[in-house]
């Protein structure tokens, strides 16, 4: 009977492990729209309505502060236009500077993007272009570019008007460009900012908070503590809006979740289902090594190469390192790999592209140049030897000439003694 048991045991033991974990896939999202991708190769991970237009509200600002970025530097100085600040809606004022105040691009930034200042929109607006009118046709040109499929701004900082519409794809492209500048970077992930004196104004107790719960300890509710930014964004009808990224892991992800709403106990979702989408992507996915940097691919031979020289390694110039769900982490993927003929031919220089190796992992392209490991000198050894054939084909055929005229001469020789 005690055999029984154990076997009966043993048996269950094995069935648990035999049965599949799997990690946490509760991705439902109740938000009207939303987006979550993977930074380093833009691999959407999950998307709900994405293209769907939608109202930005203030995320729009993220689009304004890359503008200023591209077309501005961070020291130059701005003067507060009195049109500015009265273009602001009493409804839409979120932090009061002067006119005539003079304030660098980077303290202006930080006032845009921290506090949500709407204001700078305008500032910014008439800096860089002269009018609101004409920088929007600059936001919209660049959003074009940007591969944006569903945007119009009508203005630069948000305000609600039925033709100022992005979608949740879009406002990730643009928030992915400007988190390629590492000045956003640094002022998205603030939680404050102190603006000293200035021109007009002498002290220093201006200091703007975040409005992005998401990046603040003392938000214990909402703060996660992988964020790094980005931008938040309300009005009435465009619900609350959050552009946000997170890293961990040596991965970093970018989320966009618009027409959130909050739920039975007032807590606000745009906060709690970014959080959702960022657990599940850094549960479910890693990043892995297919190629380490300089790895010898293979080694070839250059056949008019020197004798010390003509084995060559070819080596991956760049480490390639691609997305993966942990379900296929193990899986081996094989490269698809092409070499220049014409490259493969002495002389060779170390570091020269000689081919190129590329891999496909779920639908993403991974690929590096294949270099020379050395220096290949050309060998004039074939040349040497075809050289030495000919010099002795030609002494052949002289010595045969010569024997031939001889022969010629010693018979013309015999025939004149005959004649005499």
């Amino acid at each position: 009977m005690k055999k029984i048991y154990i076997s009966i045991i043993t048996f269950i033991f094995i069935l648990i492990l035999c049965i599949p974990t799997y990690a946490e896939n509760n991705t439902e999202i109740t938000s009207k729209a939303c987006i979550l991708v993977e930074s380093s190769t833009g691999k959407i991970i999950y998307e709900k309505n994405s293209k769907e237009k939608m109202y930005p509200a203030s995320t729009t600002k993220i689009m304004t502060a890359l503008l200023a970025l591209e077309n501005c530097k961070l020291d130059d100085v701005v003067t507060v236009s009195d049109n500015a600040i009265k273009s602001i809606s009493a409804d839409y004022a979120t932090v009061y500077l002067n006119a005539g105040e003079q304030l660098t691009v980077e303290q202006l930034l930080n006032i845009l993007l921290i506090p949500s200042g709407n204001v700078v929109g305008n500032i910014f607006a008439e800096h860089i272009s002269g009018s609101n009118e004409a920088f929007v046709k600059l936001m919209n040109k660049r959003a074009k570019e940007l591969g944006c499929v569903n945007t119009n701004f009508t203005n630069s900082y948000g305000l609600h008007d039925d033709n100022h519409y992005s979608c949740a794809y879009d406002l990730y492209l643009i928030a992915s460009e400007a988190m390629k500048n590492d000045t956003f970077r640094e002022i998205v992930k603030k939680t404050s900012y102190k603006l000293g004196p200035t021109n007009v104004y002498p002290k220093d107790d201006r200091i703007f908070r975040t409005t992005n719960e998401l990046i603040k300890p003392s938000s214990k509710q909402y703060y996660y503590e992988n964020a790094i930014g980005i931008k938040t964004g309300y009005t009435s009808q465009a619900k609350n809006c959050l552009v946000a990224a997170a890293t961990k892991d040596g991965l970093e992800f970018i989320t966009v979740v618009l027409g959130a709403g909050t739920d039975s106990k007032g807590t606000s979702l745009r906060y709690t289902e970014t959080k959702k989408l960022f657990e599940y992507a850094f549960n479910n996915y890693s990043m892995k090594t297919l190629r380490e940097a300089n790895d010898v691919y293979k080694t070839v031979e250059v056949k008019n190469g020197t004798k010390d020289t003509k084995k060559l390694d070819v080596l991956v110039k760049d480490k390639i390192v691609a997305l993966v769900d942990r379900d296929n982490i193990y899986n081996t993927t094989l490269p698809e790999v092409s070499f220049d003929e014409n490259k493969l031919k002495a002389p060779i220089t170390k570091g020269d592209v000689i081919g190129h190796i590329k891999y496909n992992v779920e639908d993403i392209t991974y690929e590096s140049d294949l270099i020379a490991s050395h220096d290949v000198k050309k060998s004039y050894l074939k040349y040497i030897i075809i050289g030495i054939i000919i010099v002795i084909l030609i002494i052949l055929i002289l010595m045969l000439k010569n024997y031939i005229s001889k022969k010629y001469r010693r018979k013309k020789s015999k025939y004149t003694q005959f004649r005499i």
